[in-house]
């Protein structure tokens, strides 16, 4: 199943197989680090319900879970946006590629994943640049003492994998247009 398909059907999971051994190593590992997103998320979720039922018992929620949910938020987000990406699963708007042929979404597939390059570049430089500037200055959070930077390194990661998962689907939507092209297959 290539990337191109699963735009197509819908939120599928990727295949272990996207049809080349990197694609198939960085399938696998977007789908770890998403699985990890989601585990941080249910974890922010049972502390702010635990400090809810604590603040409703004891008049005390937990210190801090404001900061913490803040904090573990912005990961999470960052480690979902490979897993969008290899699945296709972004925001789309099917009215504009609704009437094109295979060759037209294959092209516009592998336009948005250009794009998906060239922002994960962008904030993978300004991240790593503010990254430097928050070891250097040392900003923490005002209850937990936690040094701000410590969001940076897994958010660095998330946006690596997301360059890795970008060049992937548009590999897959090259290869897939020049199969169409090739007489592979037909655009309607």
């Amino acid at each position: 199943m290539t990337a191109a398909d699963l735009r197509e059907g819908g939120g599928s999971p990727p295949s272990p197989t996207i049809e080349t051994g990197f694609g198939s190593l960085v399938a696998r590992i977007v789908r770890w680090w998403a699985l990890a997103g989601g585990l941080l998320t249910l974890a922010l979720a049972l502390m702010a319900a635990a400090s809810a039922v604590s603040n409703l018992a004891t008049g005390r929620p937990f210190a801090a879970d404001y900061e913490l949910v803040k904090h573990v938020t912005a990961i999470a987000v960052f480690m979902f946006l490979p897993y969008c990406q290899i699945t296709g699963s972004n925001v789309t708007v099917d009215i504009f590629t609704e009437g094109m042929g295979k060759r037209g979404k294959h092209l516009m597939s592998a336009f948005s994943s250009l794009f998906a390059i060239a922002f994960s570049l962008l904030l993978l430089v300004q991240m790593s640049s503010g990254f430097r500037s928050y070891i250097r200055y040392s900003e923490v959070t005002p209850v937990l003492k936690l040094p701000l930077w410590t969001a940076f390194p897994p958010i660095l990661a998330s946006l690596a994998l997301l360059l890795l998962a970008s060049i992937v689907t548009l590999s897959q939507d090259w290869r897939a247009m020049r199969n169409i092209d090739s007489g592979g297959g037909r655009a309607p």
